[in-house]
């Protein structure tokens, strides 16, 4: 299935007439498509929820049609591919806890204290506290900071103690990510020092904007680049950073210093909205297309894209059906799927080319595909044996994109095509080895074989994701492999 990550604006969309054009080709081509959500979709379709609403309820119904059960979200550690309905998505998230409460210190320390009490342990409130009070906050006032620290931490002093700091964050984080005028003064506070771009930096090829933006702190006398920048963000940070909240941070700090920054025009608009987008930007980097009518959110995905090397194609709503015209394998049986294949390996799709030597006699070459064949596979390999007079065409997924994972669908949908396709007439033996195929490691393969060949489905030995082989004999022996 072709793995498309469609950004709020375009999914509230659907139900506008202009949009419905786009709505009914998702419709017709649903089986062939995959639309991921994310908590970023719910914390935009949160901001309308009203018991008696019914925009939410029709966003929230439209969202259910296009994601069914894929939910992909970042737990503890890693990304997290989960299978759940935007509606036991929606039970959980009405009730959940207030995040500002979970950085509440005194708070933290009294459920500490109680818990500690109820197991019949000593209290730990006064040690733990009093070891705080007794740290330095860490931070330096000088005459080019004070300012700015004044608004970030007003009660800040130069003799003030880590407690008092942390202490601080909780009204200070409220402010910044729930006040929009607050945080639109922060970022101007910051472009009165100086720490604010060009303003024609917004015409910057998205190529060239990490270059010019090192070249900035070179000038400020900053002596980092920005991908350094964004790391003294979890200086502090005991554990190691994961790669959510560094692209979240790099995503944030791209607007903070005025590049392509986001007006804000809304009274209820704040920083929460530029985290989202960049919450939508991060998890479209784990399917094939990330589609988004915000300009803002579409530019500084390229830049951050191809800064990470993450080739996910970004696009505006009017050209996702043209572009999945062109990539989506049409259901037509009448084809010479051998012929088809070949033509794929064209000098235009080239990538790799392993010619053969005195050593290995063996030659290979891999072909980018012009189009999601069988709606998965993107790139196939070709691979020579003169020994044996045959080659082997062996059709991969191959991410380019941050996603490792495919979900069980996709597994369970590709083999439903291939079947289908070549044909498979013991309908209880299919089901039970499609089973066997998708949810347990049992080596279960697929076979037909035709004259002077074989076809195969299996699972790749190490990534455990299906591959499609044609073992070709051009003397009559089929290829051994």
């Amino acid at each position: 299935m072709i793995r498309i990550y469609l950004d709020w604006n375009v999914i509230s969309n659907l139900k506008k007439p202009e949009f419905r054009e786009i709505k009914d080709f998702i419709i017709t081509h649903k089986k062939h498509l995959q639309f991921p959500y994310s908590p970023a979709h719910f914390a935009d379709l949160m901001k309308s929820y009203k018991p008696n609403n019914e925009h939410f309820h029709t966003d929230l119904e439209t969202l259910e049609f296009l994601s069914e059960k894929h939910l992909i979200r970042w737990g503890e550690k890693e990304i997290e591919p989960l299978f759940a309905t935007p509606k036991e998505y929606f039970e959980f998230e009405k009730d959940k806890e207030n995040i500002f409460e979970l950085i509440d210190m005194e708070k933290i320390f009294q459920d500490l204290d109680e818990s500690m009490h109820e197991l019949g342990l000593k209290k730990m409130e006064t040690s733990t506290k009093s070891f705080y009070q007794s740290q330095p906050s860490g931070i330096e006032i000088t005459e080019e900071s004070k300012d700015i620290l004044k608004k970030m931490f007003p009660n800040l002093k130069s003799n003030s103690t880590m407690w008092d700091l942390m202490k601080d964050m909780e009204p200070f984080s409220k402010k910044v990510l729930q006040d929009g005028k607050y945080y639109k003064e922060l970022r101007n506070s910051l472009a009165e020092k100086g720490f604010r771009l060009e303003a024609n930096s917004g015409r910057w090829n998205y190529d060239e904007v990490v270059r010019n933006i090192n070249n900035f702190l070179q000038k400020l006398g900053v002596k980092m680049t920005f991908l350094e920048y964004v790391e003294l963000s979890f200086k502090h940070k005991k554990e190691p950073v994961n790669p959510y909240e560094y692209y979240i941070t790099a995503y944030l700090i791209l607007d903070m210093i005025g590049y392509r920054t986001d007006k804000l025009p809304k009274p209820t608009d704040n920083m929460l909205n530029i985290q989202t987008d960049g919450e939508h930007s991060f998890y479209g980097a784990y399917c094939n297309y990330l589609v988004a009518s915000d300009k803002n959110l579409r530019i500084k995905s390229k830049v951050l894209y191809n800064q990470f090397n993450i080739s996910t194609k970004i696009l505006e709503p009017n050209d996702l059906i043209p572009e999945l015209k062109k990539v989506i394998d049409p259901d037509i049986k009448e084809i010479n799927f051998l012929e088809e294949a070949l033509s794929f390996c064209t000098k235009e799709n080239l990538v790799e080319s392993f010619p053969a030597s005195e050593e290995n006699s063996v030659e290979t070459q891999a072909f980018r595909l012009p189009k999601f064949y069988f709606n998965y596979f993107n790139y196939v390999i070709y691979t020579y044996y003169p020994k044996q007079e045959g080659f082997v065409l062996t059709f991969r997924k191959v991410f380019k994109n941050l996603s490792r994972f495919i979900y069980y669908t996709e597994s369970e949908s590709l083999i439903e095509r291939i079947t289908d396709f070549f044909g498979y007439e013991n309908k209880e033996e299919l089901r039970v080895k499609k089973q066997e195929f998708v949810y347990k490691e049992n080596n279960i393969v697929f076979d037909w074989s035709f004259d002077g060949g074989l076809i195969r489905l299996e699972n790749e030995e190490d990534t455990k994701r299906p591959i499609l082989s044609y073992i070709i004999s051009t003397k009559g022996i089929m290829v051994s492999t």
